[in-house]
């Protein structure tokens, strides 16, 4: 009979598990990281060692074959290789936010999708006002997006104070607000378009498609085939992020076993074990070894692979992915003189006023057009005062705008320099105004609405 009792040391390591666990799991601590590695470059790109930073970005990372060479730098690696595994995180979310989240209800998808509209175009209406027949104009899709992350975490810490509902809709506004971002730089951020590898990606992406149709579910072959659709997209001239998104909607997202057929397979099996020994032993008998992996089978199963993926992903791309992209793309280099000047620049003063205005009026008044006229509604426990203080907080902008800016001005290093500023500055006023009226304000609302239905019901 094998001995299944734990020493001292997994019953000291069971006491410091779960904390540890809840805490790399907790959305906070995504943004901790993100925000630490945005303290790192800063600090990094303005120390005595600033030309460390700039070696270590452009530092060119690659391997050759014969006359075979793959090379790029640092900074290239991640924005056009690991941010793909972002941007297919993102494709992941969409896919089952419209299929069986808040998207999937239409009167809440048609609020959702009006509020991230407005809260797209009137970012990109005032940017272009201060930008207008300038180089700069370019940049207009910068402050059209939220960096989730860093919107979610901000959230967190007035989390007491508002409903649970409220971090749900600001996820769906990001991926609807995220869906426009990737539109945009596949549309208006890509240059010189080989026709020819950019119908090759779409010819394997359908592919994938049909596969998918088909009942494939091994994962080694839509890894295979989606490489293969990210290099030729890269190849293509069109930014290889929107290969990540495409190639997400085609994972499956249909278990193969229906949860019903499931407990009665994992029952009969469960039962038959049980019949015929009073342990099991999965170490010494290879028998009982196979019928646990015949259980762990059919639970996969009836799991769906995209929900499995996604999963997967999650804790890498927040503690790793997006770190790293803050550390490399975030390192400005400023004086108080040139940060001044950064902000009274056309480029800086359009982000700024398109990330806290923008959104701001964008968002909130396209809600209250919604209500209004019955377009959508909002979920149920959030209202308008709610939506204004998610306005204001999806100023934040960090990680899309940031990224937008590289693509943007990759020929400009003085509008690059004016935009990182002027996104970091704006994003900080945005998570700021966003909190103080959340907790000041909305909340002061509805404790007014609780007691006047106190009252009426009384009387």
């Amino acid at each position: 009979m094998t001995d299944y009792s734990n020493n001292f040391l997994q019953r000291g390591l069971k006491n410091i598990q779960p904390p540890f666990s809840n805490f790399i799991r907790a959305q906070t601590t995504s943004s901790l990281f993100l925000l630490i590695a945005t303290s790192v470059a800063l600090w990094w790109a303005n120390s005595d060692y600033s030309s460390t930073y700039q070696n270590l970005t452009h530092t060119p990372i690659g391997f050759f074959l014969g006359d075979f060479e793959l090379q790029a730098s640092l900074k290239h690696l991640i924005n056009d290789g690991l941010m793909v595994i972002f941007f297919f995180l993102i494709g992941l979310e969409i896919k089952r936010e419209v299929l069986a989240g808040d998207l999937a209800l239409s009167e809440n998808r048609r609020m959702l999708i009006l509020c991230a509209v407005g809260g797209m175009i009137c970012p990109a209406l005032i940017y272009s006002m201060f930008n207008w027949s300038l180089d700069s104009q370019i940049g207009w899709g910068i402050p059209m997006a939220t960096d989730t992350a860093f919107a979610l975490g901000v959230l967190t810490l007035v989390r007491k104070h508002i409903p649970t509902s409220l971090l749900a809709f600001i996820v769906g506004l990001a991926i609807v607000d995220d869906v426009g971002a990737i539109l945009v730089i596949a549309l208006f951020y890509t240059q010189d378009i080989s026709v020819t590898f950019l119908l090759t990606s779409f010819t394997l992406i359908a592919f994938l498609a049909v596969a998918n149709y088909a009942g494939v579910r091994q994962p080694v072959f839509y890894i295979m085939v989606g490489v293969a659709a990210w290099w030729t997209m890269l190849k293509s001239g069109v930014h290889p992020t929107f290969a990540g998104v495409a190639i997400a909607l085609t994972i499956p997202a249909r278990p193969m076993l229906a949860p019903d057929k499931l407990l009665d397979s994992a029952k009969t099996k469960i039962n038959s074990m049980q019949d015929h020994k009073d342990q099991v032993d999965v170490l010494g008998s290879r028998q009982d070894h196979e019928q646990v992996l015949e259980i762990r089978d059919f639970a996969q199963r009836a799991s769906t692979p995209l929900r499995r993926w996604e999963d997967a992903l999650d804790l890498p791309v927040a503690l790793f992915v997006l770190p790293l992209f803050a550390l490399v793309n975030a390192g400005v280099v400023f004086s108080l003189s040139s940060f001044i000047e950064s902000l009274q620049h056309p480029t800086g003063l359009g982000i700024i006023t398109g990330l806290i205005v923008g959104k701001f009026v964008g968002i909130s008044g396209a809600c209250w057009l919604g209500l209004r006229y019955k377009i959508g509604r909002l979920p149920d426990g959030i209202n308008l005062h709610h939506v204004i203080g998610v306005s204001l907080i999806a100023g934040i902008g960090f990680t899309m705008s940031t990224f937008i800016a590289t693509l943007a001005f990759d020929t400009q290093p003085v509008n690059l320099h004016s935009a990182k500023t002027s996104i970091l500055f704006a994003s900080v006023i945005a998570a700021i105004l966003g909190v103080l009226y959340i907790r000041f304000f909305s909340t002061g609302k509805h404790k007014k609405t609780l007691k006047s239905t106190a009252k009426s019901g009384a009387d």
